[in-house]
């Protein structure tokens, strides 16, 4: 059994948001200083069950240095713990392990919570919805009991505590989301994904959100990892008068030869943040001029940030190359082509689909059949990728390998790839079970690259409903093959 246990009183000194950011759905905030003045308490109430347990905060606002936070008993000023924050993410959440006695002396002391390294304060959500109990100050306490972590996965990620900023983290939950009620069914799920995108809208249908940086964007799309979400919107309501806002976006960002950039970044991102959503909505609205432009995502990034059996997140304006096989560009190359791919597939049997296009298609499946056997190669023993999938040092990484197996499952599923895939991406989810969290988030994760290569290299691993989504993904299309086989035998 998994309970939280939410603080009863923060006290902190008010704060003002920095000018030009703003802190996401209206919910509150505290920002936690260096000094005494500008310290956070959290004070609990209500009764806390005497074992261990997790404390957990919730970043509110961009973080784009190394922050430290410490926390101590109020009175007597034991030291409780620290967290370790890298480059957060809003709606990124943290937590410390803390044995009986600490969580003793925390239910009668309360903590104080202040910034030990880190230029500017950290600001944590203090309140808001009561359906995302991740995401406000809190404690897990855990019993032990039989069940399937995955279940658990599935059913923390039906909540708002799945919540991303608007772009690509939260257009990986909502394919998560999708993907397991077009896999297990009942309603949940999809309802959980109306709910998360009703917050980032408004009564007019306008999009109300703020950028990686926490500035508000209101209105417009903030850059192609801005565009993911629109895959799962046009599913959910393919009259949302906001789709076209994304079809404009898209085409006003089309160079001569049909390749769409993250400005004068070619990226790997595209293939999933543009190309699989541009399927969705060709074959919703039966648009082949948006299936060519899908396609053509697909065949720039072939082209131009593959060499040999190294694929590159990017290709810079002056002809260099970064990020050289690194996981999670295999995950957003791989999953983009599976994705669409599949959708493409579905297109085509409405019969509308031109020779042309046809063999277009057939190329990419090609493609995918030659990453699918290089990426087979790069699997370590324990059944992961590491974050640099031939450099062994920089250690295992869960988001990737999840993403990456999705993609060979859903390969498997449509025929592309060889049967014998399919054991590949299930010792990776195998693999992944231990890093879920007992209310079944995903850790173990390499963070945002926006501290750079050597971040990545460092071993710094987040927790994160991200890669959650991914997971999902992973789990739905395995559940899917099994029902296919199971059928067929029968």
């Amino acid at each position: 059994m998994v309970s939280y246990i939410g603080v009863t009183v923060v006290k902190g000194e008010g704060s003002i948001v920095p000018e030009g950011k703003r802190i996401p759905m209206g919910w509150t905030a505290v920002a936690i200083g260096e000094t005494l003045e500008q310290s956070v308490r959290l004070i609990w109430k209500s009764e806390i069950t005497e074992q261990s347990a997790w404390l957990r905060i919730t970043v509110a606002l961009d973080v784009r240095e190394e922050v430290r936070v410490e926390a101590r008993s109020v009175l007597t000023n034991i030291f409780i713990g620290e967290w370790d924050i890298r480059y957060a993410s809003v709606f990124q959440s943290y937590q410390l392990l803390l044995s009986r006695e600490q969580v003793e002396l925390l239910a009668i002391e309360g903590i104080e919570l202040r910034l030990t390294q880190g230029s500017s304060p950290l600001w944590i959500f203090t309140e808001g919805t009561e359906e995302a109990p991740l995401l406000f100050p809190h404690l897990l306490v855990t019993k032990a009991e039989p069940g399937d972590p995955w279940q658990k996965m599935s059913a923390s990620l039906a909540t708002l505590s799945s919540l991303q900023p608007f772009g690509w983290l939260e257009g990986c939950v909502l394919d998560g989301l999708l993907d397991l009620e077009l896999a297990y069914g009942g309603g949940t799920y999809q309802r959980t994904a109306q709910e998360h995108l009703q917050l980032f809208f408004d009564a007019s249908g306008l999009l109300h959100y703020e950028n990686p940086r926490s500035a508000p964007v209101d209105g417009r799309i903030y850059g192609i990892e801005g565009t993911l979400p629109f895959a799962a919107l046009a599913q959910l309501e393919p009259n949302h008068p906001a789709i076209d806002s994304a079809i404009a976006y898209w085409l006003s960002e089309t160079s001569q030869d049909g390749t769409i950039m993250d400005g004068r970044i070619l990226s790997a991102e595209g293939s999933y943040t543009i190309a699989y959503p541009l399927a969705v909505l060709a074959k919703l609205y039966k648009r082949e001029d948006l299936a060519l432009l899908a396609i053509q995502q697909l065949e720039s990034r072939q082209q131009r940030l593959t060499s040999g059996t190294d694929l590159y997140l990017r290709l810079h304006e002056d002809g260099s190359h970064s990020f050289a096989n690194w996981s999670r560009a295999y995950a957003w190359y791989m999953l983009g082509l599976a994705r669409t791919l599949r959708v493409l597939h579905e297109y085509d049997e409405l019969g509308t689909m031109s020779p042309a296009i046809r063999v277009r298609i057939h190329v990419l499946k090609e493609e995918l059949v030659r990453i699918a056997e290089v990426i087979r190669g790069h699997q370590s023993e324990n059944g992961l990728w590491y974050v640099y999938v031939d450099e062994p040092q920089t250690g295992v990484e869960t988001s990737g390998s999840a993403a990456i197996a999705a993609s060979l499952a859903i390969g498997v599923q449509l025929g592309i790839l060889d049967d014998s895939l399919l054991a590949v991406s299930k010792r990776v989810r195998d693999a992944l079970t231990p890093y879920l969290t007992e209310d079944g988030f995903l850790h173990g994760i390499a963070q945002n690259n926006k501290g750079g290569e050597e971040l990545q290299r460092s071993g710094y691993r987040v927790l994160s409903q991200m890669g959650t989504g991914l997971a999902a993904q992973l789990d739905a299309a395995l559940y899917q093959i099994e029902q296919h086989l199971v059928q067929g035998i029968s």
